[in-house]
């Protein structure tokens, strides 16, 4: 690892699998901070982002529904792991 990154998450072997945590506060703020500026610009012009994924989640995600968000995703797949976000992990959402 250099000095102009770094990474927070972390891994615990537990058994034969894999637990993975990452402090995702940084996350949620940005989040809540891009709704609250939503509220008050308009923001329906050209592209939209929709949420903010932390790394610890993008592993959830392919875990669970083998989408790899990283890697080649189709219309499809960006279509359901946005139902995923708004579902299971409302707070990165934007607006």
């Amino acid at each position: 690892m250099d000095d102009k990154h770094s990474f927070d998450i972390k891994v615990k072997r537990t058994g034969d699998r894999l637990d993975v945590t990452q402090d995702v506060s940084s996350h949620l703020d940005w989040a809540k901070d891009q709704r609250e500026r939503s509220k008050h610009a308009r923001l329906d012009r050209g592209l939209k982002p929709y949420c903010n994924i932390p790394d610890s989640v993008s592993l959830d995600i392919m875990t669970k529904y083998g989408i790899n968000i990283h890697g080649d995703c189709n219309k499809d797949d960006l279509r359901k792991v946005k139902q995923i976000i708004k579902r299971d992990y409302p707070a990165l959402m934007y607006y």
